[in-house]
């Protein structure tokens, strides 16, 4: 596979991405927990999707030169130990900086440029996400979460005044660049995020 560099975003951002043969979106979510640690903000942390023999998750995170050196230093702790495949992206260089199994780092590499492109990827983290609480109408997410559209399953209506009941929990999904919010009907006639939180109390717990 030849790794073609595309145009990898602003000048300031860095994109760090991770493929640790996640199994699922909770081992995933686990390791950006490890790698990003409880004190990590302003930061856009997504899964990706792996195709192949083996399918599986990686993980990528998005930052500002000013706030990533220590992350940078982390995951090529990591790489070196071989326990991960990684592709960090910087500014003005030209060409990513890879490390790791080639295997894992085709991964990587593959969800840095999905994270580049924001035309796929689920949103773990992101500018907006902590304000998801209890229920709120459509409008309220768009303003207030960083959501540009909610989406109904089954091409039902969603009105400015609809509610959700985000359940403290929301995982939008990325789409030729927007940010979507996918939901569902649920009793006493709101909508509820079509992913529900999984039970994963080490990571709920960090």
């Amino acid at each position: 596979m030849v790794l073609h560099e595309p145009d990898l975003g602003p000048a300031d951002q860095v994109i760090i991405a991770v493929d640790a043969n996640s199994r699922d979106t909770t081992e995933a979510e686990h390791l950006l927990h490890e790698l990003l640690g409880p004190e990590a903000a302003d930061v856009v942390a997504c899964t990706h999707v792996v195709t192949g023999e083996r399918p599986h998750i990686a993980v990528s995170v998005v930052s500002t030169t000013d706030a990533v050196g220590e992350l940078a230093d982390r995951t090529r702790a990591w790489s070196a130990e071989g326990s991960i495949g990684s592709a960090i992206t910087w500014p003005g260089a030209s060409g990513p900086e890879l490390s790791g199994p080639s295997a894992l780092v085709r991964g990587a590499y593959l969800a840095a440029i999905e994270s580049a492109l924001g035309s796929t990827g689920r949103l773990v983290r992101f500018p907006g996400s902590e304000q998801a609480r209890g229920v709120m109408t459509a409008l309220e997410l768009r303003e207030r979460c960083g959501i540009d559209q909610v989406e109904a399953l089954g091409g039902q209506a969603v009105e400015d005044n609809s509610l959700v009941d985000t359940r403290d929990f929301i995982r939008p999904v990325r789409r030729d660049g927007k940010v979507v919010l996918l939901v569902q009907p649920a009793a006493g006639g709101v909508l509820i995020p079509f992913e529900v939180e999984h039970q994963q109390k080490c990571c709920a717990d960090h």
